[in-house]
Protein backbone atom coordinates (compact mmCIF):
# COMPACT_ATOMS: atom_id res chain seq x y z
CA UNK A 1 0.00 0.00 0.00
CA UNK A 2 1.32 3.53 -0.53
CA UNK A 3 1.87 5.82 2.17
CA UNK A 4 2.05 9.54 2.44
CA UNK A 5 4.98 11.64 1.90
CA UNK A 6 5.93 14.96 1.65
CA UNK A 7 6.63 14.43 -2.43
CA UNK A 8 2.94 12.98 -3.02
CA UNK A 9 0.20 14.99 -4.93
CA UNK A 10 -2.98 15.97 -2.93
CA UNK A 11 -4.35 13.73 -5.81
CA UNK A 12 -2.14 10.73 -5.17
CA UNK A 13 -2.85 10.97 -1.43
CA UNK A 14 -6.40 11.43 -1.56
CA UNK A 15 -6.51 7.96 -3.70
CA UNK A 16 -4.68 6.90 -1.66
CA UNK A 17 -7.31 7.57 1.13
CA UNK A 18 -9.88 6.41 -1.04
CA UNK A 19 -8.71 3.00 -1.19
CA UNK A 20 -8.83 2.47 2.62
CA UNK A 21 -12.19 5.21 3.62
CA UNK A 22 -14.56 1.74 4.71
CA UNK A 23 -12.13 0.37 7.04
CA UNK A 24 -10.04 3.23 8.20
CA UNK A 25 -11.70 3.82 11.50
CA UNK A 26 -11.23 0.25 12.08
CA UNK A 27 -7.79 0.33 11.32
CA UNK A 28 -6.93 3.33 13.11
CA UNK A 29 -8.46 1.60 16.60
CA UNK A 30 -6.26 -1.19 15.16
CA UNK A 31 -2.95 0.34 14.63
CA UNK A 32 -3.69 2.71 17.37
CA UNK A 33 -4.48 -0.33 19.80
CA UNK A 34 -7.82 2.13 20.74
CA UNK A 35 -5.33 4.52 21.36
CA UNK A 36 -7.00 7.15 18.77
CA UNK A 37 -10.23 7.17 20.88
CA UNK A 38 -8.21 8.78 23.38
CA UNK A 39 -6.79 11.10 21.91
CA UNK A 40 -9.90 12.60 20.28
CA UNK A 41 -10.84 13.13 23.75
CA UNK A 42 -7.94 14.91 24.08
CA UNK A 43 -8.17 17.17 21.41
CA UNK A 44 -12.18 17.89 22.17
CA UNK A 45 -10.50 19.06 25.77
CA UNK A 46 -7.46 21.31 24.49
CA UNK A 47 -9.81 22.77 22.12
CA UNK A 48 -12.27 23.65 24.76
CA UNK A 49 -15.16 24.47 22.19
CA UNK A 50 -18.21 25.65 24.08
CA UNK A 51 -21.65 24.87 22.97
CA UNK A 52 -22.65 26.99 19.87
CA UNK A 53 -18.79 27.37 18.72
CA UNK A 54 -17.87 26.59 14.62
CA UNK A 55 -15.43 24.10 14.69
CA UNK A 56 -13.68 22.77 11.75
CA UNK A 57 -12.35 19.40 11.47
CA UNK A 58 -9.75 19.34 8.74
CA UNK A 59 -8.54 16.43 7.57
CA UNK A 60 -11.73 14.65 9.08
CA UNK A 61 -11.53 11.36 7.68
CA UNK A 62 -14.98 9.90 7.69
CA UNK A 63 -15.34 12.32 11.27
CA UNK A 64 -14.91 10.28 14.29
CA UNK A 65 -12.84 13.01 15.83
CA UNK A 66 -15.78 15.56 14.47
CA UNK A 67 -18.31 13.34 16.37
CA UNK A 68 -17.54 14.39 19.97
CA UNK A 69 -17.22 18.39 18.96
CA UNK A 70 -20.91 18.19 17.95
CA UNK A 71 -22.08 16.01 21.13
CA UNK A 72 -20.71 18.89 23.04
CA UNK A 73 -23.02 21.24 21.29
CA UNK A 74 -20.60 22.29 19.06
CA UNK A 75 -20.84 23.15 15.29
CA UNK A 76 -18.31 21.19 14.05
CA UNK A 77 -17.74 20.87 9.95
CA UNK A 78 -15.15 18.17 9.30
CA UNK A 79 -13.67 18.52 6.04
CA UNK A 80 -11.41 15.75 3.89
CA UNK A 81 -9.65 15.92 0.51
CA UNK A 82 -10.66 11.89 -0.08
CA UNK A 83 -14.10 11.79 -1.89
CA UNK A 84 -14.44 8.23 -0.59
CA UNK A 85 -13.54 9.15 2.80
CA UNK A 86 -16.34 11.97 2.30
CA UNK A 87 -18.48 9.35 1.24
CA UNK A 88 -18.26 6.52 3.97
CA UNK A 89 -18.53 9.64 6.43
CA UNK A 90 -21.30 10.91 5.08
CA UNK A 91 -23.17 7.44 4.87
CA UNK A 92 -22.20 6.70 8.63
CA UNK A 93 -22.63 10.00 10.19
CA UNK A 94 -25.56 11.84 8.39
CA UNK A 95 -26.07 14.54 10.32
CA UNK A 96 -22.74 15.81 9.85
CA UNK A 97 -22.13 18.66 6.91
CA UNK A 98 -18.71 16.88 5.17
CA UNK A 99 -17.11 19.45 3.11
CA UNK A 100 -14.56 18.81 0.16
CA UNK A 101 -11.37 20.56 1.08
CA UNK A 102 -7.80 20.86 0.33
CA UNK A 103 -5.81 22.03 3.55
CA UNK A 104 -3.75 24.71 1.24
CA UNK A 105 -7.19 26.11 -0.64
CA UNK A 106 -9.85 25.73 2.06
CA UNK A 107 -13.40 26.12 0.87
CA UNK A 108 -14.30 28.96 3.77
CA UNK A 109 -14.28 32.40 4.18
CA UNK A 110 -11.78 34.55 6.25
CA UNK A 111 -12.50 34.31 10.40
CA UNK A 112 -15.12 31.44 9.61
CA UNK A 113 -14.30 29.04 12.42
CA UNK A 114 -13.82 29.71 16.83
CA UNK A 115 -11.96 26.58 16.57
CA UNK A 116 -9.79 24.52 13.79
CA UNK A 117 -8.27 20.98 14.42
CA UNK A 118 -5.72 19.01 12.28
CA UNK A 119 -4.18 15.35 13.17
CA UNK A 120 -2.26 13.04 12.43
CA UNK A 121 -2.50 14.64 8.39
CA UNK A 122 0.48 17.36 8.18
CA UNK A 123 2.82 14.59 6.59
CA UNK A 124 0.32 14.00 4.06
CA UNK A 125 -0.11 18.03 2.72
CA UNK A 126 2.90 18.60 0.36
CA UNK A 127 2.83 22.47 1.58
CA UNK A 128 2.49 22.56 4.96
CA UNK A 129 3.44 26.19 5.44
CA UNK A 130 0.51 27.09 3.23
CA UNK A 131 -1.94 24.77 4.95
CA UNK A 132 -1.11 26.35 8.66
CA UNK A 133 -1.28 29.75 6.63
CA UNK A 134 -4.87 28.67 5.75
CA UNK A 135 -5.69 27.10 9.45
CA UNK A 136 -4.79 31.04 10.56
CA UNK A 137 -6.89 32.42 7.69
CA UNK A 138 -10.13 30.55 8.43
CA UNK A 139 -9.66 30.88 12.28
CA UNK A 140 -11.62 34.04 13.81
CA UNK A 141 -9.68 36.26 15.24
CA UNK A 142 -9.08 35.30 18.68
CA UNK A 143 -9.98 31.35 18.17
CA UNK A 144 -7.49 28.95 18.38
CA UNK A 145 -5.98 26.33 16.22
CA UNK A 146 -5.09 22.76 17.52
CA UNK A 147 -2.58 20.92 15.52
CA UNK A 148 -2.17 17.30 16.64
CA UNK A 149 0.83 14.94 15.56
CA UNK A 150 2.25 12.77 16.71
CA UNK A 151 4.73 9.82 16.11
CA UNK A 152 4.35 6.06 17.41
CA UNK A 153 8.18 4.98 16.29
CA UNK A 154 9.80 7.39 18.61
CA UNK A 155 10.24 10.76 19.80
Amino acid sequence: MPRANLDKKPSEVASMFDGIASRYDLTNDILSLGQDRAWRRATVRAVGALPGEKVLDLAAGTGPASEPFAAAGGRVGPCAGSGGMLQVGKERRPDLPFVAGDATRLPFADGTFDAVTISFALPSVGDTAGAQRELRRVERAGGRVLIGEGRLDGP
